[in-house]
């Protein structure tokens, strides 16, 4: 990336494993600083992936503690000034998925990931926005959506209505920090093979009574590219979207699914 991208510094959340990872990898090749977060749980793989990008020559911290407690938002957003002397880029990544019919799913189900979907991601943008508006030089808040954002799938119906969710969240956000020049968009992976999706065809070929069916051909087969997406994939939109390239999108939510769903 060219060195006349004025967003320097980056957070993304949930980096421990998957599309994270792969995200802060290529965030830290284009040349930006990253503070990289996940769970206490996920220190190991934090650490890891520090180690990883300063081996590379990039410039990498970790910051573990849970994004959806608005505190810990604050204390990362705060880290990453502290060290780096602002924060131009969010990368509000961390989310999980579940697998279950609506009518066996209970009050807690929804709340618990309604709670780690959304409320992370609104605690991400909100407490991002407050440091970028008081920079005055803009920003880059990156959400984490999916193709269940843009049609309900049978099975999925907690984890869609969280990431139809966010994409009203960050529609309002771009109208709302338009004026500030910090432009809100998230990216929305079809089937990327991550351990969480991997756990998810398992749980759905279960639910569907198709256990021995393997989810992975059956994925690809539904994508016009014929095959089912890496988190490479997915670190090269958000790549795009940090960069000053993408300054007049805003309020987008972008498919990336190799061609299985069509806006």
């Amino acid at each position: 990336m060219s060195s006349n991208n004025p967003f320097r510094n980056a957070v993304v959340t949930g980096a421990g494993v998957g599309l994270g990872n792969a995200i802060a990898r290529r965030l830290a090749q284009n040349g930006l600083n990253v503070v990289v977060n996940d769970l206490p749980i996920k220190k190991t793989e934090i650490d890891q992936l520090v180690t990883d990008i300063k081996a590379a020559g990039g410039k990498a911290m970790p910051f573990t503690g849970d994004v959806t407690v608005l505190k810990n938002v604050e204390d990362l957003v705060a880290e990453c000034v502290k060290v780096y002397g602002s924060l131009d880029v969010m990368v509000a990544n961390a989310g999980t998925a579940t697998v279950k019919p609506i009518l066996e799913s209970t009050y807690e189900d929804v709340q618990a990931l309604f709670n780690i979907n959304l409320q992370a991601a609104w605690n991400s943008y909100q407490t991002a926005a407050r440091q970028m508006i008081k920079q005055g030089h803009g920003g880059r808040i990156i959400g984490a959506a999916s193709a269940v954002a843009k049609k309900g799938y049978p099975f999925m119906s907690v984890y869609s209505a969280t990431k139809f969710a966010i994409r009203g969240l960050t529609q309002s956000a771009a109208q709302e920090w338009g004026a500030y020049d910090v432009t809100v968009n998230t990216y929305c992976p079809g089937i990327v093979w991550t351990p969480l999706i991997e756990s998810l065809g398992a749980s759905l070929g279960t639910v569907v009574g198709q256990a021995d069916v393997n989810p992975r051909e059956m994925w690809a087969k539904s994508c016009a590219l014929g095959r089912i997406g890496d988190p490479k994939d997915i670190a090269g939109i958000v790549s795009w979207l940090a960069s000053p390239d993408s300054g007049f999108i805003t309020g987008q939510s972008i498919l990336v699914d190799g061609g299985s769903l069509f806006d």
